[in-house]
């Protein structure tokens, strides 16, 4: 885990509200398959009192997350 100021710096999110979108440079997005069992996700927008609902297909097309299996079954 990055400490509160990197993760700010990095993604110009406040920790709470740390979202794929906005970010000033390229980062790797990762979605847990786990999230396919869903209609819809709400990932943070921003800062700590912002969401946004998509499907979890929306969310990964539009930031060009990987799929990845980190769950426990």
């Amino acid at each position: 885990m990055l400490p509160a100021d990197e993760v700010l710096e990095l993604t110009s999110h406040p920790v709470g509200g740390v979202c794929p979108f906005g970010l000033p440079q390229p980062i790797r997005v990762f979605c847990d398959i786990s999230l396919r069992a869903f209609d819809e996700v709400w990932p943070a927008a921003g800062d700590r009192n912002s969401s946004v609902c998509l499907t979890p297909e929306q969310l990964v097309e539009l930031v060009g997350a990987e799929w990845v299996d980190v769950s426990q079954h």
